[in-house]
């Protein structure tokens, strides 16, 4: 209605999202819920809640996994938490934004032999994900991806509404799911701010590399413009450490910085980690996510733990 204020208290966010206002504040200091502050009292953007009650209404979390630096275990991330979340029963769709086609590539499926993929959906009104998904025997689907996708960077800019397709073409299928999980380029084009307009969380793997200090506040800077922009209701579900190696102290210090550097920024850091094991990179010659293949492993265990937080935290 047009009299309703544009920016609530969090008495009132917390009356419209039917939880205490305890956890109002705590949306608010882990990121989760933007805001601002103005005296002692924090104002809420009303449309972030009304996008929070319609998100909570559909069931489903869309959750973007992402970080403009390759080499960080993303794909391995993604894979991994989206079997464990299927092993807890849940319904998981995977879309594959990374033109190397990573997703399909841990699972045995030849990406040069796949005729539509995410490219055919975002650049082709007439290809739905429907057309596109794969139901794996690993607990989820997957919507796959090929170099073709390299394209869809430059011709995603000559549509209208570039920004939006994603979260358009997912309307068609995201009802079906309690979990869609988006696997975004190494970079921040316009794939990933396709994503980021999609989402609504974002999960940051960051490989213990003196680089992700500095990787992170870049990060943070795009997800203020999108929410600026695009997607005033995109949270933060938290930063992982990955590529963990405890035999050295370098991963030790750089954990401790990224934690103070997470902190600063107002972003949740797991305290669970993901160690650096050949494990991982040995997997896709089983076509399948190590949570599966040897779910006794450390780094299994370690998704296992986030999952389980994911679900319930």
């Amino acid at each position: 209605m047009a009299n309703e204020p544009l920016f609530l208290n969090t008495d009132e966010a917390a009356t419209m999202l039917n939880v205490h206002p305890n956890t109002i504040l705590r949306w608010i200091k882990s990121g989760k819920l933007p805001s601002s502050k103005i005296g002692s009292q924090y104002r809420i953007p009303r449309e972030s809640i009304e996008n929070r009650v319609s998100r909570t209404d559909s069931g489903t979390r869309i959750i973007a996994v992402a970080n403009q630096k390759g080499g960080v275990a993303k794909t391995t991330t993604v894979v991994n938490l989206a079997a464990g979340l299927g092993g807890a029963g849940k319904k998981v769709l995977v879309v594959d934004l990374d033109p190397q086609g990573g997703c399909a590539v841990s699972l045995g499926i030849a990406t040069d032999a796949l005729n539509k993929t995410v490219y055919s959906v975002l650049v082709n009104d007439d290809v739905s994900f429907k057309d596109i998904i794969i139901h794996t025997p690993q607990n989820f689907d997957l919507a796959p991806s090929n170099i073709d996708l390299a394209g869809a960077e430059v011709e995603l800019k000559q549509l209208l509404a570039a920004e939006q397709i994603l979260k358009r073409k997912l309307r068609d299928v995201v009802d079906n799911y309690d979990f869609v999980l988006l696997d975004c380029p190494p970079s921040l084009g316009m794939l990933t701010i396709n994503a980021f307009t999609a989402a609504g969380e974002l999960l940051i793997p960051m490989s213990m590399e003196l680089l992700a200090l500095r990787g992170l506040d870049m990060l943070a800077k795009t997800v203020s413009k999108i929410r600026a922009i695009t997607n005033p209701d995109l949270t933060y579900l938290g930063v992982l450490a990955t590529k963990y190696d405890k035999r050295t102290l370098n991963s030790q210090e750089i954990f401790e910085a990224l934690q103070q550097a997470s902190k600063n920024a107002g972003i949740k850091m797991f305290d669970t980690y993901v160690t650096s094991s050949v494990r991982f990179a040995e997997s896709p010659n089983q076509q399948a996510p190590l949570i599966l293949i040897d779910p006794e492993h450390e780094g299994s265990k370690a998704y296992a733990r986030i999952v389980e937080e994911i679900i319930h935290g």
